[in-house]
Formats: C-alpha cells, sequence, structure tokens
C-alpha cells in the first residue's frame, strides 16, 4: 500500500493528534512527541517515491497545527482565551522541541536514499521551464542575427565618453 503525499500528511497529523489526546486525557506529556514521531516514520515509509518532497516538508508544519488545537482546546473556559492559548503553545513547542527534531530528521534521512533528490530536480526543471524570463534575449538575438556575447549590455573595455570600436568614425567622415 502507497500513500500520496496528501495521504502521508494525513498520517503525521493523525497520529499527532491521537499524541495530543492521549497526553490531555491520559497525562504522559510526551505521548504526542512519540506518536508524531511514529506517525513520520509510518508516513516516509509508505509515500510515493513521487511525492517525497510534500511529506518532507511538511511535519513541521502539522505539528504546530496539532499544538494550536490542543492549546485552543485546552484553553476554552479561562479568563483570557488568547494569553492562555500563547502560553500554552509556547510551553508545548518549547518542550517538544526533541520531538519535533527528531520526526523532521528521520523523514529527511529515510526520504534521501527514496528518491527525494530526484524531486528536488525534477521540481528545479519545471521551475526552469516555467520562466517566463528564460530565453527571451536569447531569442531575441539569433532574431537579429546577433551571438550570445552580443547579449551583455555591459561593455567593461569601452569608457565612459568613448564609443565602442565598431562604431568609431573612420577618418573618410
Amino acid at each position: 500500500m502507497t500513500l500520496t503525499g496528501r495521504g502521508g500528511a494525513v498520517v503525521v497529523f493523525s497520529c499527532t493528534l491521537l499524541g495530543a489526546l492521549i497526553g490531555g486525557l491520559f497525562g504522559p506529556r510526551s505521548a504526542q512527541g512519540v506518536l508524531f514521531v511514529a506517525g513520520c516514520l509510518l508516513a516516509v515509509s509508505m509515500t510515493r517515491r513521487t511525492d517525497l518532497l510534500t511529506l518532507v516538508v511538511s511535519p513541521p508544519l502539522l505539528f504546530f497545527l496539532v499544538s494550536l488545537l490542543s492549546a485552543v482546546t485546552g484553553s476554552i473556559g479561562e479568563k483570557s482565551l488568547l494569553v492562555s492559548v500563547a502560553v500554552t503553545l509556547a510551553a508545548k513547542l518549547t518542550s517538544s522541541v526533541p520531538w519535533l527534531f527528531l520526526g523532521a530528521v528521520l523523514v529527511v534521512l529515510i526520504a534521501v536514499p527514496r528518491g527525494l533528490p530526484a524531486n528536488l530536480r525534477e521540481l528545479r526543471a519545471r521551475v526552469a521551464a516555467d520562466n517566463p524570463f528564460r530565453g527571451r534575449t536569447a531569442l531575441r538575438a539569433r532574431r537579429r542575427g546577433r551571438t550570445d556575447e552580443d547579449d551583455d549590455p555591459v561593455r567593461w573595455d569601452d569608457g565612459p565618453g568613448r564609443l565602442p570600436a565598431a562604431k568609431a568614425p573612420s577618418p573618410e567622415d
């Protein structure tokens, strides 16, 4: 069974949310982190090779979203909801940094041999192909019969106020 990139993100989100629920109901504070790492490992091993780039960038964001959701639900009924959410979220994120780091690093370490560099090369090629400014000056130069070295508008050998050597007036003029 293989997952798409979105499916892998859903697996990471679901495991992290389950860990937050277990931690909130039963008390083990590290449950969210442990299940986050387990979800990351499960998702990166089951995601298609072509969708690894989507999965590699999403775990930190998903961990933040689950932490925000648990901070909001845990702060309902407090005097100042906004202050309570901010303090709870800051405490949760700072105490979970090792789990977040471990999950993100494991995803990258497992995704690299599975084909992440090929995904990056493909993305770079697609971005270069979609660049609207790529090749326009070279195309115009070929239409005018110029070479590539004529495309450089800066002439370092021409000083200010001097005419280029090709356009210097002849003694007959």
